[in-house]
Parts: structure tokens; C-alpha cells; sequence
């Protein structure tokens, strides 16, 4: 179990890192960033890879805490159910610009005033992706909390989820709303899982 679950982190953290890669930043403006979705052929599927990446996170993270220590076990449970419940916020985001955001587009292209629409719309959404990003950061603090005393995990990982601690925090809080800033918890944590996964998937 705990190699599937890994797998799954991998599999994952990758779909994620890869497809916020071919993420363009949007403008923020109901009609510039309708026209720029509208321009993106692979906008649906892109944000599809985000979506089930961000699921097999949800899932495949527990295969750190199958493999921690009984030190480890407590906290990094408390850091997994908030890592969760922070994924799953920024999902709701990720899901609204799959479904509702390349309907808007299409609508726009032909013609229909929906550009207000969706920005309102479009606000809600990518506030609960803050609210997720601030909770991933915050996650990532209790991973750092619970792993640092210990002589388990490495001291560059330790450093990658302090980064992710951090860095997610202050761009959470400072970037505009809907900036890719705003989710650098997400991002950099990202890398961290990749460090976890890797070892528990091809180890003996």
C-alpha cells in the first residue's frame, strides 16, 4: 500500500509541476482572460492534469506518514489532514476553471456578454484557491515542525518544506488576488512530495 500511495504522490506532484508550468499567468480581467482561455486549445485539458493530480496528493501523501516513525507519526498526521483539506480548497478553484471557466470562454468567443459573469464568478473561486494555498503553507509548517527534530528526513527536504512554509505564507498573503504568487505553498511543496515519493517507490 504504502508503494501505491507513493506512486500515486509521484504521479501526482508531477501532473501538478508540469501543468502550472503550461499555466499562462491571466491578465485578471473578465474579457482578457476569457479571450486568452479562448486562444488556449489545451486549457481544458491542462487544468484536467491539475485536477486529478491534485486528488492522487490528497491520497498518495499518506505514504509518508505509513512510513514515518512512531516521533513522526502524530504530527505528520495533523500536517497530512490540513495538506488535504488545502488541496481539496484549491481544487474547488482548479475545477471552476475546467468546467465553468472554459464554458465562459466558448460563450465569449461567441459573442455573449459573460465576461462580467465570470469575473464575479471567477473571484469566489480563486479565493478558496487562497484559502488553500494558506492552508498548504501551514501544512507544510507542521511537516517542518514534526520532521526537523528528528534524524529521519533528510535536512534539504526539511529545508524544501520550510521553503514551502515561508515562501507559501508570504505570497498567500501579499500577491494579488488570482497571482500564481498566491499558491508558491502548492508549487514548492510540490517538489518536496516528488523528494518523498521517489525513495518509497523503488525501495526494497
Amino acid at each position: 500500500m504504502t508503494r501505491v500511495l507513493a506512486a500515486g504522490l509521484l504521479v501526482g506532484s508531477l501532473l501538478l509541476l508540469v501543468c502550472a508550468a503550461l499555466h499562462p499567468v491571466l491578465p485578471l480581467t473578465g474579457p482578457a482572460d476569457l479571450a486568452l482561455i479562448a486562444a488556449m486549445p489545451h486549457w481544458r485539458l491542462i487544468h484536467l492534469g491539475l485536477l486529478y493530480g491534485t486528488w492522487l496528493i490528497i491520497a498518495g501523501v499518506w505514504a509518508r506518514w505509513l512510513s514515518a516513525s512512531e516521533a513522526e507519526r502524530a504530527g505528520l498526521g495533523v500536517g497530512f489532514v490540513v495538506l488535504g483539506l488545502g488541496q481539496a480548497l484549491n481544487g474547488v478553484n482548479i475545477a471552476y476553471m475546467t468546467a465553468a471557466g472554459t464554458e465562459f470562454a466558448a460563450w465569449f468567443q461567441q459573442g455573449r456578454a459573460v465576461a462580467l459573469l465570470y469575473q464575479a464568478t471567477h473571484a469566489a473561486a480563486v479565493a478558496a484557491g487562497r484559502l488553500g494555498g494558506f492552508l498548504v503553507a501551514i501544512a507544510a509548517a507542521v511537516i517542518v515542525a514534526t520532521t526537523a527534530p528528528t534524524a529521519v528526513e533528510s535536512r534539504w527536504r526539511v529545508g524544501l518544506a520550510w521553503l514551502a512554509a515561508g515562501a507559501g505564507l508570504a505570497g498567500n498573503l501579499f500577491a494579488p488576488p488570482g497571482h500564481p504568487l498566491m499558491l508558491a505553498s502548492i508549487g514548492v511543496l510540490a517538489i518536496w512530495q516528488v523528494t518523498v515519493a521517489v525513495p518509497l517507490v523503488w525501495r526494497r
